[in-house]
């Protein structure tokens, strides 16, 4: 048996009851920061285009725009409300999957639970299952499909967006191979778009891919029956050419499930996840010494070769570049002493005291060293300051509490919801599994 078919027969026999509670609550967790980080994104330019996009398209009224309100198809509703969900760049990010879980396989998952009015156990359960297809197709791929320029966001994410809705449609193990061979061909995406809306639009284009991929499948369209191994298939395609395993896809799924070892990052910055630990180790800095930007002659990150590569902005002249530089998060620190939804806008990252102060962050990359580690701050009277960070706030090893989460989503909902529907909306993610009808989340997101 091969490795498509074994990842089949598991997302086939996969449902609600036979996932460990354990894993049950932390998607639940995923998906209320998934939620919130959709909600604040229906105000940024990138989601307000994309709502008008769909609702010009037009089409059946099937699932909700969130805060668009109306309904459109649900593969156009997957793709509003994905691009929406990635446009801050606040949503979580999970190891395997070399990039962000949630916002692809969540607009997906509540899609067709509304179309089909299914309770919150078959999201769940489809949102857990594509969250682990994926994580263990991206270990099968390794660090070479990243390195080579791929959006792991978009091509894993299509990938498990067809696999979560194969699970909640109870496709056969024949027609979920036909919807994996589907979206292996609907996946798609380059790194070099980072810092543009082009970026979000992956995360939408990936909920929206694997959704088609799976109805489409449903309805007897057919595709390659073994995508992952096959000679010009998923795994060789896309690992840019290193040397990968294709049985890795298919080894040890739910056993343990991704989302629970390694486990899921949250982030408690609205920008490149890359830059968490620097971001840490600075605003302990400024705390700890009370340090004011005009006191400083340098800052210097320690971190890893590999950076560079995906914080492509050194010099950032938009909100959307600044997520992607270390330099700018570093410099609005400094400023602002914080790093939050406020200072990731086109005002901030052009205003000349953050242009001129981004010129003083220097990255140095000794050698063994992985992602970010430090940051040393020279201030002009001679002292040489530093702080270390292993774990940035967020990750399975320092993260969020109960409390933080809560408040991050009330932050983010809070932009286009009442305070009250705010607390209706956290109340049935909270008890998402005992929801009888997704629809009635989904009226009040609409």
């Amino acid at each position: 048996m091969g490795p498509t078919e074994i990842a089949a027969n598991f997302i086939v026999e996969t449902g609600y009851e036979q996932i460990p509670r354990e894993v049950v609550k932390l998607a639940k967790r995923s998906i209320l920061d998934g939620l919130g980080c959709i909600l604040a994104g229906t105000a940024e330019a990138s989601g307000m285009i994309a709502t008008e996009y769909v609702k010009e398209m037009g089409g059946t009224p099937e699932a909700s725009v969130i805060g668009g309100g109306f309904k459109t198809s649900t593969p156009q509703a997957a793709l509003a409300n994905g691009t929406m969900g990635h446009a801050l760049d606040y949503d979580d990010v999970a190891v395997n999957w070399l990039g962000h879980p949630t916002v692809a396989l969540l607009p997906a998952v509540l899609a067709i639970g509304e179309r089909e009015k299914f309770s919150g156990r078959e999201p769940l359960a489809g949102y857990i299952v594509g969250f682990e297809v994926a994580a263990k197709l991206g270990a099968a791929i390794g660090l070479g499909h990243y390195g080579w320029g791929w959006h792991a966001t978009v091509t894993l994410g299509t990938m498990g967006a067809a696999a979560a809705v194969a699970n909640m449609l109870r496709l056969n193990a024949h027609q979920t191979k036909m919807a994996l061979g589907i979206a292996a061909s609907l996946a798609g995406g380059t790194r070099q778009n980072f810092g543009t809306m082009t970026k979000p639009f992956h995360a939408g284009s990936a909920a929206r891919n694997g959704t088609v991929a799976a109805l489409m499948a449903k309805k007897g369209f057919t595709a390659d029956e073994a995508i992952l191994e096959s000679p010009m298939g998923f795994c060789k395609l896309f690992s840019g050419g290193a040397q990968h395993d294709s049985a890795k896809a298919a080894e040890g799924l739910g056993a343990p499930f991704d989302i629970l070892s390694p486990g899921v990052s949250m982030k408690p910055y609205p920008c490149c996840y890359l830059t968490h630990r620097c971001i840490d180790a600075i605003l302990y800095l400024i705390r700890e010494y009370g340090i004011r930007a005009e006191d400083v002659e340098l800052v210097e990150c320690r971190t890893s070769e590999f950076l560079p590569q995906v914080l492509i902005h050194s010099q950032p002249r938009a909100a959307l570049e600044g997520k992607f530089s270390m330099q700018y998060c570093m410099a609005i620190a400094l400023l602002d002493g914080q790093v939050g939804l406020n200072q990731f806008t086109d005002e901030k990252v052009l205003d000349p005291k953050a242009q001129e102060l981004l010129k003083r962050v220097k990255l140095v990359h000794p050698e063994g060293t992985s992602f970010n580690e430090a940051v040393t701050i020279r201030l002009k009277d001679g002292r040489d300051l530093c702080h270390e960070v292993a774990s940035p706030k967020g990750d399975p090893q320092n993260p969020l509490t109960d409390e933080e989460l809560a408040a991050k989503y009330r932050d983010c909902a809070g932009i286009v919801l009442s305070p009250e529907d705010t607390q209706n909306s956290f109340d049935m993610v909270s008890h998402f599994e005992d929801l009888e009808n997704v629809c009635k989340l989904m009226d009040l997101l609409r």
